[in-house]
């Protein structure tokens, strides 16, 4: 019978405790590493949970709300929409000079050229009326020209133009003779010398509408008119507004004229 050794009862008791701590310290590390995870995901849901408070508070009062405490406002829609009016609204001030601008418009009544304008009743399309003429040493604010059919008394066309042209236009009258002398002489019968048709040029000033005619048909005469002057016709000034609507097919003395 073999003798019994103790140190071989001891051996496989000792590799047993081994074993079980060894397993009780990998169930501690995982225990360990579960709870971190856990704390994580809970600390994780709270700042969002708080972040959405943040936010519904900041919506509710209007503004938002810095972590430290701070607010940074945010206009309300009716203070976008008063923001948003003042910045469209333009400044109709003249700098330096405390007055509006509004004298600088042209009147609204000046939009549309009048389709029973005197230039069409009997007496001639060089007959201003008294008082509605351009002096041309008078500021011009704009320039409307329309154009007329004088036999069916109709309004053929019409445009607009800016301050600038219409200066321009001005300037280019003013310094014309009483007649072109290139222009040539005819010799017609009262009916023929009438103009099928004609242009009034309506200038804005400062006081009021004021006109120049312009003849350019017919053989009687030819040129601008203002009532107390009458200026030869040239080309330089005619092809400044004689276009779009304002531009004739031709005329008597256009078809002599060249350049226009």
């Amino acid at each position: 019978m073999p003798e019994h050794d103790p140190e071989q009862e001891l051996g496989p008791k000792i590799a047993s405790a081994f074993q079980s701590q060894a397993d009780a310290g990998d169930l501690h590390a995982r225990g360990m590493a579960s709870e971190a995870r856990r704390r994580v995901r809970k600390r994780r849901q709270s700042l969002m949970t708080a972040a959405a408070a943040v936010v519904l508070v900041a919506v509710g009062i209007g503004g938002v709300w810095s972590a430290t405490g701070g607010s940074s406002e945010v206009a309300s829609t009716a203070g976008d929409s008063s923001g948003q009016g003042q910045a469209a609204a333009p400044d109709k001030s003249t700098p330096g000079s405390g007055k509006s601008t509004n004298e600088l418009v042209p009147p609204k009544a000046a939009v549309n050229c009048p389709p029973d304008h005197p230039i069409l009743a009997a007496g001639g399309s060089n007959a201003v009326p008294a008082g509605t003429g351009l002096d041309l040493n008078t500021p011009v604010l704009g320039l409307q020209a329309c154009r007329y059919q004088l036999k069916t008394q109709t309004l053929l066309g019409q445009e607009r133009f800016s301050r600038e042209i219409a200066q321009q236009v001005v300037d280019a009258i003013k310094p014309l003779p009483e007649r072109n002398p290139e222009l040539p002489v005819f010799k017609c019968t009262p009916q023929a010398a009438q103009p099928s048709e004609a242009i009034v040029l309506r200038f804005d000033t400062a006081a009021g509408m004021r006109e120049i005619w312009v003849e350019y048909d017919g053989c009687d005469s030819a040129g601008f008119f203002t009532g107390t002057h009458t200026y030869g016709l040239y080309a330089a000034p005619l092809k400044l507004f004689m276009t779009g609507q304002a531009r004739p097919s031709g005329g008597t003395y256009l078809s002599a004229l060249k350049g226009w």
